[in-house]
């Protein structure tokens, strides 16, 4: 009689363990699956939040300046900011690598030339804090956002 019940037990336990296992790896990579989207959406964020603020800034006229900190998510590759040869107009791009390799960068327009275009942050502040420093400046008969990380 004791030797069935245990027969009994260790067949339930072994049923259950067959249904919990698979679960549990299903959860597991839907949690990855999550924090990828998480990442995402924090890079679409940032950007936008930086673009923002330059957009802001530079219609306020020069010697303005405005201090924010923005969150570079997991996995960022690069923040950076462009501007074409003579453009009246710049972009901030943030690029993150993903377990199928890089992304497409996430660009948003800033409507101001960058006076000095380059790079915010790699991927030694990935997951991190950065303190940007956005300021308008006049050069040239022409209104220039500098956007720079401070500290």
């Amino acid at each position: 009689m004791k030797g069935q019940i245990s027969t009994e037990l260790l067949v339930i336990v072994a049923l259950v363990l067959l249904i919990f296992i698979p679960l549990l790896v299903l959860v597991y990579f839907k949690a990855n699956e999550a924090n990828d989207q998480i990442a995402a959406y924090q890079a679409e964020l940032s950007v936008s939040r930086i673009a923002s603020l330059a957009n802001s800034v530079g219609s306020l006229g020069t010697n303005t300046s405005v201090i924010t900190d923005v969150f570079i998510p997991p996995n960022t590759v690069l923040l950076q900011t462009q501007t074409s040869a003579g453009a009246r107009a710049s972009e901030i791009s943030l690029t993150m690598e993903t377990p199928q390799g890089h992304t497409t960068p996430v660009v948003e327009i800033i409507k101001y030339p960058v006076s000095e275009p380059g790079v915010l942050a790699d991927s030694s502040n990935a997951g991190g804090w950065i303190r940007v420093r956005i300021s308008s400046e006049y050069e040239g008969n022409v209104a220039k956002v500098k956007i720079e990380k401070v500290g």
